[in-house]
């Protein structure tokens, strides 16, 4: 039997049967840009559906968990809306780089420039813009709204979009690879009162699917 420490992210020993979430797919092909303003076109769709989304899971959210945490999700509209990641992605389709591109590209200049920063709130920055450019690329995300009954969540990194689709009763306990007691993964969980273990390095191969897991939230003890 293993024993891992991670960082108490919310209360509670949860007890279920492993479940590793597999990181979303990002890949995609770059291509060359002969319209540019059909690029741009291409990419406001897309926002616009992510946006639409997200309006949709804040207001699940606001219903099931509150309104504090429905926040973090219209925060991620404001963001992905902002005109400084907005200007940068269309300066670079102008500049002949495909939308898919340029979203990575701008989205990585902003995480870091958010990373490089003392605050912890600029820290939670770059992970909701993480979580936003992963939206819009991923072909399909994590969906934790279909878990059976005593679900151990094991993921790289719980982001604000998957808990929000999450089925409380179904969920036993929650272990990432990533992430801190001041994150929105640890906020939403501390919410939703599903014990979490965040941090635990390797977690994702350690642990696999079918094994029984005990998530101790109060010690970080997995």
């Amino acid at each position: 039997m293993g024993m891992y420490q991670g960082v108490n992210a919310s209360e509670g020993i949860g007890i279920g049967t492993v479940m590793v979430a597999v990181d979303p797919d990002l890949t995609f092909e770059p291509h060359e840009v002969a319209d540019s303003a059909a690029e741009k076109e291409r990419y406001q769709t897309a926002l616009s559906v992510f946006c639409e989304k997200t309006q949709a899971q804040a207001d699940h959210m606001k219903e099931t968990v509150g309104e504090a945490e429905a926040e973090i999700m219209s925060g991620h509209i404001v963001l992905a809306q902002d005109p400084g990641m907005t200007d940068a992605i269309n300066a670079a389709i102008d500049g002949g780089t495909c939308a898919e591109q340029a979203l990575m590209d701008t989205s990585t200049m902003f995480e870091n420039m958010f990373l490089s920063m003392d605050d912890e709130m600029f820290r939670l920055r770059a992970a909701d813009i993480a979580d936003i450019s992963t939206g819009l690329l991923a072909k399909e995300v994590v969906d934790l709204s279909v878990l059976p009954e005593n679900t151990g969540v094991v993921v790289h990194d719980l982001t604000p979009s998957m808990t929000a689709t999450i089925e409380k009763a179904h969920v036993a306990g929650i272990v990432t690879e990533t992430g801190g007691r001041t994150s929105h993964s640890a906020i939403i969980a501390r919410a939703l009162e599903i014990p979490a273990v965040l941090s635990v390095s390797n977690s994702c191969t350690a642990l696999r699917n079918g094994m029984t897991v005990v998530v101790d939230g109060g010690k970080g003890i997995v």
